[in-house]
């Protein structure tokens, strides 16, 4: 098996991707790595969240009621605030750990994939809450984390100190599929 480097936590701001977080970091102490906190945020519904950015002309064909009420660039300021706080808040100050944090827009799947590839991720950290993929069945939800091209550490065991240890599931990349 090749060093971790890099691992890579994708957050949500719920109190599951605060332990993965708190879980990677431990992680990243121990192997010397750095960390990236990704941020994903998702299209919802069919409204178009780059129509945004654009001025909505006098007779336009498009209802204004699609677009989402804020702009594309203050949601990704707001959210990129957010983050910083987020990981303020559950990483201690004294940390000496690397913490690279990214905002993406897009879906979730693809939004990590680009982020593995363009950081060399070596590592990706989740814990997976009880809603935190309801349209994805069991079996779908691990065809798409073994599409990743990284391995995963997924839902490590609870423990107060957050210290490493054996995981839940641990998933390799397909063949064929490593970013080395």
């Amino acid at each position: 098996m090749r060093k971790v480097n890099k691992i890579l936590v994708p957050i949500d701001f719920s109190e599951a991707s605060a332990r993965a977080l708190k879980y990677a970091l431990s992680l990243a102490e121990e192997t010397r790595s750095e960390l990236v906190a990704l941020h994903v945020i998702e299209k919802t519904e069919d409204s178009d969240f780059f129509m945004s950015s654009v001025a909505v002309l006098e007779g336009s064909p498009f209802p204004v009621n699609e677009f989402p009420a804020i702009p594309v660039d203050v949601l990704l300021q707001e959210r990129s605030l957010d983050l910083w706080n987020f990981i303020g808040r559950t990483v201690e100050a004294s940390n000496q750990v690397k913490i690279t944090k990214r905002i993406k827009m897009g879906s979730l799947l693809k939004a990590m994939t680009a982020t593995i590839q363009e950081e060399d991720i070596d590592l990706v950290v989740l814990e997976l809450r009880k809603r935190s993929f309801p349209v994805l069945g069991t079996l779908k939800l691990i065809k798409m984390i073994r599409s990743l091209p990284c391995p995963v550490l997924l839902d490590p065991v609870a423990h107060p100190r957050y210290e490493p240890r054996k995981p839940l599931l641990w998933f390799q990349p397909a063949a064929g599929k490593t970013t080395a």
